[in-house]
């Protein structure tokens, strides 16, 4: 592979940052010990959590990004459209990149994105009134209560220090607040290595009832043009020469899909998560046969780019403990299909009730 890959576009090197990991590591623990002193303050009352009049899902995780949430994100949100409920979705808006995405898979989806989520609720309700609400990456964010918990863990990368040492933003005893823990990037690891990080969550959740095992992670689905918006089968890469680009959490991810796609990968342009690409990184990709991004950067680049490049698309695909997670949807749901069939159920005793 031309070209070597630049951690967040900082040119450091792996053994650089390692030992900047270890001189940072007193500050990471200064970290972890206030953000759970920040959560007993929550816990106790001391600190107020704001609660939305409809049933809430909270997805997040312990890194700061790049654990697979958004394709996760998306298909929650394909399984509650499909059974008409109207989503409404609250994003701190990290660029503006994941939003887009949003919009554009879900059309009629209630998207609200400020920093200030209690804000944003605020907006959200004056705008429409969704059934249910999603919070994006919002496991730390606990001015808003929820009722449904779900926190991603990368296998390639489950736990480490907290920042800024490390990549986390909380320790792993911060599980203990989870209702959920799914595992994302399962495939690209081992059995035993699986069972490893179940295990240190089973620890690190103490005496919290065991949780049932989830596991799974992103399959591609097919290329798009990001320029002329042509679709092409995915099997169309396999073979071929490409160069990569991508600005996310974990852009090795991406460089080991194409990888298992095929893809012969020429060089790479590789920078920090929610990156906005400048006109001038574009003007060599029009010189490229194939350039390859992720949707999250396609969105980015529509209608500036070259036709050289083209994303591909994923879609999270479940390789463990499906109907879990379907049941944990079915009982976070119960109590407004309950409220919708109470009038029902009311009108039926009062007609009954007249005819006799």
């Amino acid at each position: 592979m031309d070209g070597e890959l630049q951690l967040l576009g900082s040119g450091l090197t792996p053994s650089s940052l390692s030992l900047l990991g270890c001189l940072l590591a007193p500050v990471g623990w200064l970290w972890s010990w206030v953000a759970r002193i920040r959560v007993g303050l929550y816990c106790r009352g001391i600190l107020r959590s704001h609660r939305p009049p409809m049933p809430t899902l909270s997805v997040g995780n312990l890194a700061a990004g790049g654990t697979g949430k958004t394709p996760f994100l998306f298909e929650t949100l394909r399984r509650l459209q499909e059974e008409d409920w109207k989503c409404g979705v609250l994003s701190r808006g990290y660029g503006g990149d994941e939003g887009q995405m949003l919009q554009s898979r879900f059309p009629k989806l209630v998207l609200v994105e400020d920093v200030d989520r209690v804000r944003g609720l605020a907006a959200l309700q004056t705008s429409s009134s969704p059934d249910v609400l999603l919070l994006d990456d919002a496991f730390q964010h606990l001015r808003l209560a929820r009722d449904l918990d779900v926190v991603l863990l990368d296998a390639t990368c489950p736990f480490g220090r907290c920042l800024p040492a490390g990549l986390f933003r909380e320790s792993p005893s911060a599980l203990r607040r989870a209702d959920c823990v799914i595992l994302s990037r399962a495939d690209q690891v081992s059995p035993q290595c699986r069972e490893q990080i179940w295990q240190k969550v089973d620890v690190a959740r103490g005496d919290r009832p065991p949780l049932p095992r989830m596991e799974g992670g992103v399959v591609a689905t097919r290329l798009r043009n990001v320029a002329t918006q042509e679709s092409a089968p995915i099997e169309d890469l396999r073979g071929q020469q490409a160069w990569v680009a991508c600005g996310i959490g974990n852009p090795q991810s991406f460089l080991a899909l194409c990888q298992d796609l095929g893809v012969s990968i020429v060089g790479t342009s590789i920078q920090r998560d929610h990156f906005d690409w400048p006109d001038r990184a574009l003007e060599g990709w029009a010189q490229r046969d194939r350039v390859l991004v992720t949707e999250k950067d396609g969105v980015k680049l529509q209608g500036r780019c070259p036709d050289s490049v083209w994303e591909i698309l994923v879609d999270w695909k479940f390789t463990c403990g499906e109907s879990s997670w379907q049941e944990f949807l079915e009982a976070w749901l119960l109590p407004i299909r309950a409220a919708r069939i109470e009038p029902l159920w009311q009108a039926h005793l009062e007609a009954g009730r007249g005819g006799s």
